[in-house]
């Protein structure tokens, strides 16, 4: 796992430069995912809606929301996943992720391996409530289940969607 940038201005400055530096240097858009996080640090400033928030109105960025890593931060950090919706800005909205993980020792691991839990399907018909994706996908990275299993996964995306 990646460790997530510390939300505070000074890496806010950082990203937004490194971002229109991407920017630049890409012919294509560019969309960057909220994180999940096995912990918080401690000298953030802000929640990561607000530094999301102020990193696409900076940079005019689109905003891939991944509603495994929300349900992720709500287990490990005891944010609200659905709460957190409210404070991203859902108008950069580029795609929406969905995966399956396991919780280890009271942590909750975004693993792409399993199924996805009912509880992440239930962030993703709040996000649905809240705006029409422009696609989402299931990221299933390894221990790989038969194309059932992968039909059915879908299924069930497509019932949190269409509950919105």
């Amino acid at each position: 796992h990646l460790l997530p940038v510390p939300r505070t201005r000074a890496a806010l400055s950082v990203v937004v430069e490194n971002v229109r530096r991407a920017q630049d240097a890409l012919a294509a858009p560019l969309a960057l995912e909220n994180v999940a996080a096995l912990f918080g640090w401690p000298e953030d400033e802000m929640t990561e809606a607000q530094f999301l928030g102020e990193l696409v109105e900076a940079t005019g960025v689109g905003l891939l929301v991944d509603v495994a890593n929300l349900y992720t931060n709500q287990v490990n950090l005891g944010l609200g996943a659905v709460s957190a919706l409210d404070g991203l800005p859902l108008s950069a909205l580029a795609y929406v992720h969905v995966a399956g993980g396991h919780s280890h020792h009271g942590l909750w691991h975004d693993t792409h391996t399993s199924r996805v839990p009912r509880e992440v399907l239930d962030i993703l018909t709040a996000l649905c409530a809240r705006t029409e994706p422009p696609g989402v996908l299931l990221e299933w990275d390894g221990d790989y289940p038969s194309d059932a299993v992968f039909e059915e996964e879908l299924g069930r995306i497509r019932d949190a969607m269409a509950r919105a």
